[in-house]
């Protein structure tokens, strides 16, 4: 077996096309866990491993990683909020990783039922946009900053943030060994502040999607892994999450990010879950449809999250149409489905 064989193929999650096969070699699997060992695992290191080891999330950057450095391992059979937060008290688990969405079941079960999580050390999340108001909640409730990070199963982790350089909002610096670039549509390398599609340069991308040249072409070129999200850079590196190409809603012209909404409407008390979507438009092309779930016990009106929505949105991006549903699709990965979202919808 040489390094550059295949080792492992993960399937996409499939929230905006068809689950595509991810192959990994021997030598992009070593050099993901390189990039997870600066983000405090090691030898001494306890992990609770929450998420589902199909994800490589749960897999790839974070079991992986452990076992070679050789850090204890903690896996759970399934993901469920008060089980993990039970384990990470009962063995003392200093590191962790979760997706958004299970964050945000941790806190709810941490404020109904205080664990003593006192030997966390680092918690990362990433995989899907990270609210700055599940950071703060998440900072109240285990004592740590949540240190999110960008990431994808065709390549991990792209970038982190540091907990000597924390940028609310922002998902951090490029990992060490990642090159990192800034694109327009038309290829051409932006500059610091504007806005593009982010390609990375590093040996911890996949090397093809599994039967798929077609695909493989368009995503790997000249060793650059084009990612389908829109970010931008600052003048110290650090990288801004604005979207993906694919979710881009185009109203009247101009584009909105689905993950700008949702970020201005996770700030009402009230929403425990949302997913804002693009639906056609006669007049505008598309308009923009916020489906939203809950919390438990809570209520609010249609037109009060729009006002809410308009003091931290301009008016073209904020909601024509609120959705109330009891809870969001989502996949066995905890992303949101916005294909099921349309499919809900529709009136």
């Amino acid at each position: 077996v040489s390094d550059a064989d295949p080792a492992l193929i993960l399937y996409t999650s499939g929230t905006t096309a068809r689950p595509k096969g991810v192959t990994h070699s021997h030598a992009t699997l070593l050099a993901t866990a390189a990039t997870m060992w600066p983000v405090g695992v090691s030898e001494s290191t306890t992990m609770i491993v929450a998420v589902p080891l199909m994800h490589a999330s749960g897999l790839t950057a974070t079991a992986i990683p452990g076992l070679i450095a050789g850090a204890t391992l903690v896996l759970l059979p399934a993901f469920e909020p008060a089980a993990m937060l039970d384990h990470i008290e009962r063995h003392q688990c200093t590191w962790g990783l979760g997706l958004p969405v299970m964050m945000l079941a941790a806190c709810g079960e941490q404020e109904r039922k205080p664990r003593n999580v006192s030997s966390l050390r680092t918690w990362i999340s990433g995989g899907d946009s990270v609210p700055v108001d599940l950071q703060d909640r998440f900072q109240q409730l285990f004592g740590i900053p949540l240190q999110e990070g960008l990431a994808m199963t065709e390549s991990l982790v792209i970038a982190w943030t540091r907990l000597d350089a924390m940028r609310p909002g922002s998902v951090g610096t490029p990992s060490e060994g990642n090159e990192v670039q800034v694109l327009s549509l038309t290829g051409e390398r932006l500059g610091e502040g504007q806005t593009g599609e982010l390609a990375v340069r590093s040996p911890a991308n996949f090397i093809r999607y599994w039967d798929d040249p077609a695909a493989t072409a368009a995503a790997l070129q000249d060793g650059w892994l084009f990612t389908g999200d829109l970010v931008r850079q600052d003048a110290n590196g650090f990288i801004w999450f604005a979207g993906r190409r694919k979710e881009i809603i185009i109203r009247g012209g101009s584009n909105i990010s689905p993950q700008e909404v949702e970020e201005a409407l996770y700030g009402h008390p009230a929403i425990l879950e949302v997913g804002v979507i693009g639906m056609p438009d006669p007049t505008y092309t598309e308009q923009v449809v916020a489906c939203v779930a809950l919390r438990e016990g809570r209520s609010v009106q249609e037109q009060e999250l729009r006002d809410f929505a308009r003091q931290r949105l301009a008016d073209y991006k904020v909601p024509q149409r609120i959705v109330f549903l009891p809870a969001l699709p989502k996949g066995l990965t905890g992303k949101v489905q916005r294909r099921a979202l349309k499919d809900l919808a529709i009136e």
